[in-house]
């Protein structure tokens, strides 16, 4: 059976208590089909029928895998054909899909997600292994009297060229996040005209997706010199995240991980300076299932895609985070190459 045959599988036993099983979030529907795109899915055992605009046939049809195409003309032919395909209990994964009496259950289908298979993790090195050239990038790219702006500017142009998508903002408004001195204290800083200045901290997280599938890392700069103080605390951050590295096994529970960072942080004294929480999943999204902070009650399990980030935020001053992202299998294995050393650059 196919990749996009099992994917459909997973999904109609989750949802066995249904008739009928309708898509209509983009991601979802990207799940099933490969198609990124606006419609309706109706999940069938054999294909899904993808109901959408005229507008997007052709695309839909050169880039979904196992579908079957309906292009109709208009909001309302969309639904009527959609609706005549439907039958008996009819599970959604939109609370709003204009498809009358249904039943929602979006949890269901990002559980459904949450194991990635093959494709997926093959996709997710990508984008990872792209995130290491940026990275590298942004030795030359971070010096004293650039902006924030400027820096990433460059991520940006670097991220196109290596055919990365950017992400819609959540935290933050900026595509990327530079932060640098005091606003590196901003764990979701937002991009500004600040220069960067000697002894500056800067904090780079990047994120993208590559043909769909996202990588999230983070790495801490330091720009001309760095103060003993500064340096301690880049080595609490770091061994904090090893910890959490070493941690994020199959079977672990994510508060166990996360309550294991903050002890390291608690041993240098700068707990109180860690504000969120350790990790968290990635795949179509930049942020899934599982969780890893101090309420979360998921275990982790083969086939989960998971960050580590510690971070320290002292307010006026400066901004430390390291951050990877993981596969969980029989052995956890980290995606990115590009150093964790402590850099003092520009």
């Amino acid at each position: 059976m196919s990749i996009f045959g099992k994917r459909r599988q997973r999904l109609l036993s989750a949802a066995s208590g249904f008739d009928s099983v309708v898509v209509t979030n983009p991601k979802n529907l990207f799940y099933l089909t490969d198609f990124w795109g606006g419609g309706i899915g109706i999940v069938r055992d054999d294909t899904t029928v993808l109901v959408t605009s005229v507008m997007e046939e052709r695309r839909a049809t050169e880039s979904g895998k196992e579908v079957e195409i309906v292009p109709t003309v208009g909001k309302l032919k969309q639904y009527e054909e959609v609706l005549s395909r439907l039958h008996g209990r009819v599970l959604s994964d939109e609370d709003d899909a204009g498809l009358g009496k249904t039943t929602t259950d979006v949890d269901l289908f990002i559980a459904v997600r949450r194991r990635k298979d093959a494709e997926e993790m093959a996709r997710i090195g990508g984008a990872s292994r792209r995130l290491d050239k940026i990275y590298k990038m942004l030795e030359s790219s971070i010096r004293q009297g650039r902006t924030e702006r400027q820096v990433a500017a460059d991520v940006m142009k670097l991220a196109t060229e290596e055919k990365l998508s950017p992400l819609p903002a959540e935290g933050s408004l900026s595509p990327v996040i530079i932060g640098s001195g005091e606003n590196a204290a901003f764990p979701h800083a937002d991009l500004t005209d600040r220069k960067l200045r000697r002894g500056d901290m800067v904090v780079a997280d990047i994120f993208f997706r590559y043909e769909g599938y996202c990588s999230d890392c983070t790495r801490t700069y330091a720009v001309g010199s760095v103060s003993q103080e500064r340096r301690d605390a880049y080595q609490a951050v770091l061994d904090a995240q090893l910890q959490g590295v070493k941690l994020a096994k199959k079977g672990a529970r994510g508060r166990a991980i996360h309550e294991g960072v903050n002890g390291v942080l608690k041993e240098h004294g700068l707990d109180a300076y860690f504000t969120h929480g350790t990790g968290h999943g990635v795949g179509i999204d930049i942020h899934e299932s599982p969780s890893i902070g101090r309420t979360t009650k998921d275990i982790l399990r083969e086939g989960d895609v998971v960050t580590i980030e510690p971070g320290v935020y002292l307010p006026g001053k400066f901004g430390i985070r390291i951050e990877d992202t993981l596969t969980i299998g029989d052995r956890t294995r980290v995606l990115f190459d590009y150093t964790k050393d402590l850099l003092v650059i520009g």
